[in-house]
């Protein structure tokens, strides 16, 4: 796993070598172990990379790597896990090979195959091509975009990344924040691709690939889609064949990711997804499994003691941490330097630390990500899917007259009356509570136009009191040829799977010189998942129902039936009790009045609501005002 950079200037007055290391070393710690650059001063373009030595430790492995007619010029971030396959099929074809790594594979398959190589992949990865004949540059990110890329393109430059800092360094007083993509942050607390917080910035889609020319028009070309994949169904085979298939599937799935040449842990939540990887790989394997968990003291958020009953039961090498306020004291100030972009998902903290960890002991952690927007897991499906099932027929102006009286009504008096059963989570009944509010205000007749509600932090209109005005930029949820379940888990897939869970993950992990892999996103996995029936995904009010089958077949049903918890965080007592000189610091009024962005009024009402305890989910709120405006000191805008 590695950092990749480059950039390419029609008019390079610049010393363009100068620039790019810069760019380059501001991802130092994605990449400790080797640094390399590449230079086409003619053309005005230079290449950067920096390394986390995974596969092929030695100097044949080096980056920025080149054909030997020098031709192309690759720089790889990522792993491809079916490469000695395809190395064997290259030299079928007279490639010779110098080293043992899947960088070398991959340039050598676009010098023979050309851009469609990137189909015969599997794996996670970003990367960039240089062809020096044609004066093009190829770039490629992963079909469900594990490993990010970054790009920008205006007047003459071009520049890619795989940090937003990057093109911060290299490009300084050009980047400026898109007020757009900021009251998309505020709604969601992430902001998804193809837009970035900075105008005339992108991200490349995940299933993309685009070439740029030597005058810098951009041909953007989609070579895989979640939404693309055969809508055949299944030949009606019963639970258990299905069963066997899936079984097959992850097992190869799972093990491939073992492939390295340094040790290699898992990530135990003690859920059903990690559960199920680490299950997996324990009976499947002779390697030794070494499995890491972060607990709380909050007990309500404590998932450990069910993650060291698993890690026993299976037999690994288990360590844990429980996680404290002074942990988040600790991390807080690095948090733009983690996460560039403004970045609100709060669980950052938990998933820095246990890829702190980690570290300690292996150079690369599996997780389980995807599983519930695969397979149907999250609570707030079976929740917009029933609201659909019971309030669709009704006519909307009836739902919508509900949530104006709950808002008239105040959600303090239900949140009052769940504090007499503190296991309920007061500021997280606070949360539901709202965001029912707001999905009822906004029926139009289905739950699909009112799931981004449901998602929502601060709301549509809120933002507007907030930044001045808002659109939201991300297409409604697509039920033309979906159900609502399956609308719900594609819109996630397309957004918050890649734009949160997977940018958190990577971020901590390569702020770790961690590299993270993903098993349930191989794609063999995705397009299973696409394909199988409702069913078996969410079958008589059981989420991830076959999930759960295959468990079984490892783990005794008690250790894993239970309630979903999910990775929550008690980020209301710890900005209230441990947290608030952050927020003194960064959301005071002097503050507040030297910067244009948002409404010191707004901000100020908010943080009073909350000082004082009240409102219904200040803390969301506030949390998502504190990250912006930390980034924004951070990087001097």
């Amino acid at each position: 796993m590695c950092r990749i950079t480059g950039i390419w200037k029609n008019d390079c007055m610049q010393d363009i070598a100068s620039v790019c290391t810069s760019m380059r070393d501001t991802m130092t710690s994605g990449g400790p172990d080797d640094a390399g650059l590449y230079v086409d001063r003619a053309s005005g373009l230079a290449l950067g990379h920096r390394r986390l030595s995974i596969i092929d430790l030695t100097e044949t492995g080096h980056q920025p790597m080149s054909t030997p007619d020098e031709r192309y010029t690759l720089t790889y971030n990522g792993e491809v896990y079916n490469y000695r396959e395809l190395r064997k099929e290259l030299e079928s074809e007279g490639v010779q090979f110098r080293g043992s790594s899947d960088t070398e594979v991959v340039l050598n398959a676009f010098a023979l195959w050309g851009p469609g190589s990137v189909e015969k992949f599997i794996g996670m990865f970003a990367y960039a091509i240089w062809d020096s004949a044609e004066k093009a540059l190829y770039v490629f990110r992963d079909r469900m975009g594990v490993k990010p890329l970054y790009y920008y393109n205006k007047n003459g430059t071009f520049a890619f990344a795989s940090e937003l800092k990057a093109l911060h360094a290299g490009l300084g007083k050009k980047l400026e924040i898109d007020e757009t993509s900021l009251g998309e942050f505020f709604h969601y607390g992430y902001i998804s691709a193809p837009r970035s917080i900075y105008k005339n910035t992108y991200k490349l889609e995940p299933g993309c690939w685009m070439r740029v020319s030597s005058d810098h028009t951009i041909e953007k070309y989609r070579y895989w889609s979640y939404s693309r994949i055969s809508e055949i169904p299944f030949i009606p085979d019963n639970e258990e064949e299905l069963t066997d298939r899936l079984e097959e599937i992850m097992i190869d799935a799972f093990k491939k990711r073992l492939i390295a040449d340094v040790p290699v842990g898992v990530f135990l939540s003690g859920g059903i997804d990690s559960s199920l990887v680490t299950a997996l790989l324990a009976r499947h394997t002779d390697t030794p499994i070494k499995t890491f968990t972060i607990g709380f003291r909050e007990k309500n958020y404590d998932e450990s003691r069910w993650a060291r009953k698993i890690a026993d039961y299976l037999g690994t090498e288990h360590t844990q941490e429980i996680v404290t306020p002074e942990h988040a004291r600790e991390i807080l100030p690095q948090w733009p330097e983690i996460y560039d972009e403004p970045f609100g998902d709060i669980s950052g903290i938990p998933t820095t630390i246990v890829s702190q960890m980690t570290r300690q002991h292996v150079k690369v952690s599996l997780s389980a990500d995807g599983g519930d927007e695969l397979f149907c897991g999250y609570h707030r499906y079976w929740v917009m899917n029933n609201l659909n099932r019971f309030i669709a027929p009704i006519p909307s102006v009836l739902p919508r007259l509900a949530g104006k009286v709950m808002g008239f009504l105040g959600n303090d008096r239900v949140s009052d009356m769940a504090q007499a059963f503190p296991r309920l989570r007061l500021p997280a009944i606070k949360d539901r509570m709202r965001k029912f509010q707001a999905v009822l205000s906004n029926w139009k007749g289905t739950a699909a136009g009112a799931y981004p509600y449901s998602v929502g932090y601060w709301l549509p209109h809120e933002i507007e009191h907030l930044i001045g005005s808002y659109t939201d930029q991300r297409p409604a949820l697509d039920t033309s040829e979906n159900n609502l379940l399956d609308a719900m888990m594609q819109w996630d897939l397309q957004h918050y799977l890649p734009d949160d869970i997977l940018t958190k993950v990577d971020r901590a992990t390569m702020y770790a010189s961690l590299e993270g892999r993903d098993p349930f996103l191989d794609h063999r996995i995705v397009e299973f998942a696409r394909k199988l029936p409702l069913g078996m995904k969410y079958n008589n009010r059981t989420m991830k129902y076959i999930l759960k089958k295959l468990l079984g077949r490892y783990l005794p049903e008690a250790m894993f039936n239970r309630p979903k918890q999910g990775f929550a965080v008690p980020i209301y007592s710890w900005l209230h009790d441990d947290l608030m000189e952050l927020v003194e610091t960064h959301l005071n009024p002097d503050v507040l009045q030297h910067q244009t962005f948002i409404d010191p009024e707004v901000v100020c009402t908010t943080i009073a609501e909350f000082r004082n305890k009240n409102g219904s989910v200040a803390v969301d709120r506030i949390w998502l005002l504190l990250v912006f405006m930390m980034w924004k000191d951070k990087y001097g805008l």
